[in-house]
């Protein structure tokens, strides 16, 4: 399940993107397995030889490798080293990390056979020439037409790059609830404000959240009202990042196709005085921008209050089970499918993969086989969750969010979530909701484009790293926006923005032209 992310979800809806992303940050634990000898052998059990290959695995989860990884990766392996005659082992990274972690990796031709681009930007992957064509020798075809059946040929085409098709979407919530909060329900109590409860996602304006912290600040004076991260700003905005990245963005929910620099806009001028505000009154952290701790860590801990997420169906039993406190999901804008939307987050091989078919065979798995899919998402049954006579599962026996071995909340991001059990405290018809969700969301007119980023990499790359220096500082409220957006912005078009914006604008009226 999800949580806004941030340096992922980059504000790709970012976003994650923002796709229902919510929280980031996270622990430096690289969380790596223990490696074991990589068999080079070419045939598998399939043709009755009894090797089999072994492949890395990479995804982030918030904090790390869980404490029960290598169960859990010995569990999926006497399922596929029979099936598939494939074996595997997670990579797992925090997500604060993971980005750093997996550019080294990748830039050092380090092996990763299958690759989950969450925290780690997909358009970074393909501009730097790291993901393979996942149709060249007729991958996909031969060994994951399962994939393309589970996920529909058309979401399958969204994840094409100038033609080229470099991931594999997931089945989960492509649209996203914008403008969302979600606050511990134990200190509104203590406000005396008084939800539906009989809403999963309470509905009000932006200053009616900004009376709410308010009143938590007074009567909460020594705890952190809210806490923003990487992904924020891309997930409190009606903002259409298009390719993946904010240098050149659509707004009002992507109805207008007019390419425009963010970062001059009325809407990001706003945002960065409200987080200034927050900032002057003491609402967020001295520390937020260098503070790689989850945020559902820290309202776990009871530092933190209140944080960012994306709405969706199961989100308030998501952020509950994240952060171990009961949690109040607000939202003060629309439910949003932008145009990177379905490729916001897709697995991948990249080109430093040493077993390629191995690696989409075990893709194949993932999105047709229920026991690994829940196995990715809930652990083992019985020892990390059980299923109750409702059908729903819950923790096994014992076992709660502090001390379960298998508890990363980032089931949004395995591959098909839709085959996976419904956690407790959900309808049991969540993934029909989900479709529904869907189905009913505001889509951007940009749906489906795609931005090749070839002509203006260098550039790209340079506007990234200003950005990069300025994000925290300017969209954390630490600067007077006043100054500090107008820094930001000219040290980036200096580095090329300019030139971004206008390769952006042409390939959206040509992309246009093509679908009259």
């Amino acid at each position: 399940m999800k949580k806004k992310v941030a340096a992922i979800f980059m504000a790709s809806i970012m976003a994650c993107s923002m796709a229902a992303c919510g929280s980031s940050g996270g622990s430096s634990d690289s969380g790596k397995t223990d490696s074991k000898d990589k068999s080079t052998a070419s045939s598998t059990a399939e043709n009755g030889s009894g090797e089999v290959e072994k492949i890395i695995v990479s995804f982030p989860t918030w904090t790390g490798a869980p404490a029960d990884t290598e169960k859990v990766q010995e569990a999926i392996n006497d399922i596929t080293r029979d099936k598939i005659g494939v074996e595997i082992e997670l990579s797992i990274t925090d997500y604060g990390s993971f980005n750093q972690n997996t550019t080294l990796a990748l830039s050092a031709n380090e092996e990763i056979d299958v690759l989950a681009c969450v925290g780690f930007p997909y358009a970074t992957g393909i501009q730097q020439g790291y993901l393979s064509d996942l149709e060249e020798n007729d991958l996909i075809q031969t060994y994951g037409q399962g994939i393309i059946d589970a996920v529909g040929q058309e979401n399958v085409d969204a994840c094409r790059v100038n033609g080229v098709l470099y991931g594999l979407p997931s089945n989960r919530d492509i649209a996203q609830g914008r403008g969302c909060a979600a606050i511990a329900t134990e200190y509104l109590d203590g406000i005396g404000y008084e939800a539906n409860t009989d809403d999963e996602i309470v509905k009000i304006s932006l200053d009616e959240l900004n009376d709410i912290y308010a009143q938590l600040h007074e009567k909460y004076p020594d705890k952190e009202v809210y806490r923003p991260t990487t992904g924020s700003m891309s997930q409190f905005s009606n903002v259409d990042s298009l390719g993946g990245n904010v240098f050149g963005v659509l707004l009002d929910y992507g109805q207008n196709l007019d390419v425009v620099n963010l970062f001059e806009s009325d809407f990001y001028k706003d945002y960065c005085a409200r987080l200034y505000d927050y900032n002057q009154k003491g609402y967020i952290s001295a520390d937020a921008s260098t503070d790689t701790t989850a945020v559902g860590e820290l309202v776990k801990a009871g530092t933190l209050m209140s944080y960012t997420t994306g709405g969706k169906p199961g989100i308030k039993a998501q952020e509950t089970t994240l952060t171990g406190r009961d949690m109040t999901i607000f939202q003060t804008l629309d439910d949003y499918i932008s145009s990177t939307s379905v490729a916001s987050m897709p697995w991948t091989i990249p080109i430093s993969a040493q077993h390629k078919e191995a690696a989409m065979k075990f893709l194949n798995e993932c999105y047709t086989n229920a026991d690994i899919a829940n196995l990715l998402a809930w652990g083992i049954e019985g020892t990390h969750y059980k299923i109750g006579d409702d059908g729903l599962a819950a923790y096994a026996d014992g076992v709660d969010a502090s001390n379960s071995g298998w508890n990363h909340s980032m089931g949004w991001m395995m591959p098909n979530q839709f085959l996976t059990h419904v956690w407790e405290g959900n309808d049991p018809d969540l993934w029909t909701e989900m479709k529904e969700f869907n189905t009913n969301a505001k889509v951007s007119k940009a749906s489906g484009f795609s931005f090749d980023s070839t002509n203006v990499a260098n550039e790209l790359t340079a506007v990234q790293n200003v950005y990069n220096e300025y994000q925290t500082s300017v969209e954390y409220g630490f600067v007077d926006p006043e100054t500090g957006i107008a820094e930001m912005n000219d040290k980036m078009m200096t580095a090329g923005l300019q030139k971004i914006i206008d390769e952006k604008k042409a390939q959206l009226e040509a992309w246009q032209e093509a679908n009259k």
